[in-house]
């Protein structure tokens, strides 16, 4: 499975598209929001906020380089927004999620491994390694969209990639600020892990064949259903 989602089918109804972006992107933005915020119930909403406003919004997100780009950057600003109201207040706390049916048994214990590795992370040190070393944004960008210093964005990238390799076992120099630590490479062991756990998620989400739980409907219907 790959992180890359289709492009919108260009030239059909509005209606019609937007339902197919929806069934296209709706497993991969909902693994992105669990692993952000560690919580479904908080990804729930996220996600479906992102939606509804690109519903809203369609003909002028359809006309984007990227309409998936704009939706993610919908849903992470709704759950940075949120999370100043639990920040303080954050703990770690078991995390439900579908399973990948289809995984072996092996892609599952790793990819709850990771996942659980995540939920050990202070909220901002947890957003910063996931947008970076999974989603490859730079510094300059994550400092933009959390709005902190590019010196907070390598701190606490550094803290959170020190203990997500000590705990996943997947780098023996974790005393040092190493380049190794900071930079996202392709053969890079911790983005390799996230990578496996997202499109574990994904794959959970889309065998699950509905929308997150709680809302009034299902699938873009469900979205309709809270506009």
């Amino acid at each position: 499975m790959s992180d890359t989602v289709e492009e919108t089918t260009r030239g059909g109804r509005p209606e019609e598209e937007f339902d197919a972006f929806y069934a296209r992107t709706y497993p991969w933005l909902a693994a992105r929001a669990v692993m952000l915020s560690d919580n479904r119930q908080n990804a729930e909403d996220a996600v479906q906020e992102a939606y509804i406003e690109a519903m809203r919004r369609w003909p002028e997100v359809r006309a984007c380089a990227s309409p998936e780009a704009w939706v993610t950057t919908t849903m992470r600003r709704k759950l940075s927004r949120d999370g100043r109201r639990w920040w303080f207040r954050w703990k770690p706390v078991e995390l439900t999620v579908p399973a990948a049916t289809t995984a072996s048994v092996e892609e599952t214990a790793e990819a709850l491994a990771a996942l659980r590795a995540l939920g050990t992370l202070p909220p901002r040190q947890r957003q910063v390694v996931v947008m970076h070393s999974l989603e490859g944004m730079s510094y300059q960008a994550i400092s933009a969209e959390l709005g902190i210093s590019v010196g907070s964005v390598g701190s606490n990238l550094h803290k959170a990639r020190a203990r997500l390799s000590l705990l996943l076992d997947v780098s023996p120099e974790l005393g040092r600020a190493t380049d190794r630590l900071l930079t996202r490479t392709p053969k890079d062991p911790l983005s390799v892990a996230l990578c496996g756990a997202a499109e574990w998620l994904s794959a959970g989400f889309r065998g699950e064949g509905r929308a997150l739980r709680g809302g009034t409907g299902d699938g873009a219907d469900g979205i309709r259903g809270r506009r």
